[in-house]
């Protein structure tokens, strides 16, 4: 069973959110939106074709490891090429029982950092977080834990990849949200983190069924 997203995300320009479903379900939702944004010429049929199996391949990562919402882009704002995704997860993680952000945002640096390593268990985990590129900032209701993985073309026809990595610390919760955002578009990454961060810090937590749809950071920010 698919995950309620805990997140609602204001998200610029032509955004598609993909059923995460069966495997049939994916191929026809992702085939439907490339044809959307490619059309049907024939001398685009590879890059097509590429694009297809690029954004299923996506998706069903996306699925397996549990995310809550998966969404795809290729334009912001004016026509300007994005080609990025979002997906949002709730790992289980060992971050114990307090609630206050910075408990919770400590003990998460510990396990992204390797719980077991020397520095760790030194207590130096944020200085081995920060020196790996490990950033933290405030957005009013919690903290935002932001890190940074980047994957290296695979052939002449692959870019590459950034991924940037936001854990949020959940209002009155012992644990984390993982937002994770994926783009090609890796010459332009201190750009495309701007953005990401820009969405990240304006996004509202979801009411729980029975709640208001008012958000906790929107109270606390009244």
């Amino acid at each position: 069973m698919n995950r309620r997203p805990a997140l609602e995300l204001t998200l610029p320009g032509d955004w598609h959110p993909v059923p995460l479903g069966e495997d049939a379900a994916i191929d026809e939702d992702v085939a439907s939106f490339v044809r959307g944004h490619f059309g049907r010429r024939d001398d685009q049929a590879v890059f097509r074709a590429q694009q297809r199996e690029r954004l299923r391949a996506a998706a069903r990562r996306a699925r397996d490891a549990g995310a809550a919402q998966f969404q795809l882009s290729l334009t912001v704002p004016g026509g300007v090429g994005l080609a990025a995704t979002v997906a949002e997860y709730h790992p289980a993680l060992p971050l114990g029982t307090a609630t206050e952000p910075p408990a919770v945002a400590d003990a998460l640096v510990r396990v992204l950092v390797g719980g077991a390593s020397s520095a760790a268990a030194a207590g130096d985990h944020w200085d081995v977080f920060a020196a790996a590129g490990g950033a933290v900032f405030d957005r009013g209701d919690g903290l935002v834990l932001r890190t940074t993985r980047r994957r290296a073309p695979v052939d002449d026809d692959d870019l590459g990849a950034t991924t940037v990595d936001y854990w949020l610390t959940r209002p009155g919760r012992p644990d984390a949200v993982l937002v994770s955002f994926t783009t090609a578009l890796v010459d332009l990454e201190p750009v495309m983190v701007e953005l990401f961060d820009a969405i990240v810090s304006a996004a509202s937590w979801a009411a729980e069924p029975g709640e208001p749809a008012t958000s906790l950071r929107a109270e606390l920010q009244g």
